[in-house]
């Protein structure tokens, strides 16, 4: 038998045998950490599973929450073309209150980043202490708290989709 067969057989060995128990050992351990605060809280907001693929159209609120149809109401509007809900690196956020974390959207679907940064992000809006009436106000004329503002006015919504609106806005903290 050559010299150190049976050496780096045992050594072999002792290897596999630790990844093995790791992998056994780790997920165990993994299915057993409880869910975040985060997730439990959105878990309250969103329901369980928000958009999924049963509802690729989008044809139902996001829960049966108002915020949550005021979410359909969000995307539905296209509000997510103009608004983020992650924004760029910019310094916007000495104005417009502070910066989101990955964690803040890592259980959105669809994902609400938007695509054309034209308005404020507005992942933080709901701890900017606006009264409920100056959202009512902002979406129905814009112009008349925001001068010079390129956002379309939202007249046209009633004022049951206004109210979930409004509370998926304050929601959003």
């Amino acid at each position: 038998m050559p010299k150190y067969v049976v050496g780096t057989i045992l050594v072999i060995l002792v290897i596999f045998t630790s990844i093995g128990l790791t992998i056994v050992a780790g997920s165990t351990y993994m299915s057993t950490i409880p869910p975040s605060k985060l997730a439990e809280e959105k878990e309250k907001i969103w329901g369980h599973t928000g958009w999924n693929i049963h509802d690729p159209f989008m044809q139902g609120a996001d829960a049966p929450t108002l915020a949550g149809k005021g979410k359909t109401i969000f995307i539905r509007e296209g509000c997510w073309w103009c608004h983020t809900l992650l924004p760029e690196q910019t310094q916007d956020w000495t104005y417009f209150g502070a910066p989101p974390t990955a964690q803040d959207v890592q259980l959105e679907s669809p994902s609400l980043f938007g695509s054309d940064r034209k308005a404020p992000d507005l992942l933080h809006i709901g701890s900017r202490n606006r009264v409920k009436a100056w959202h009512y106000v902002h979406h129905r004329n814009p112009r008349a708290v925001t001068p010079g503002s390129i956002m379309p006015a939202f007249e046209y919504l009633s004022d049951d989709d206004m109210d979930a609106l409004v509370a998926f806005l304050e929601s959003l903290k």
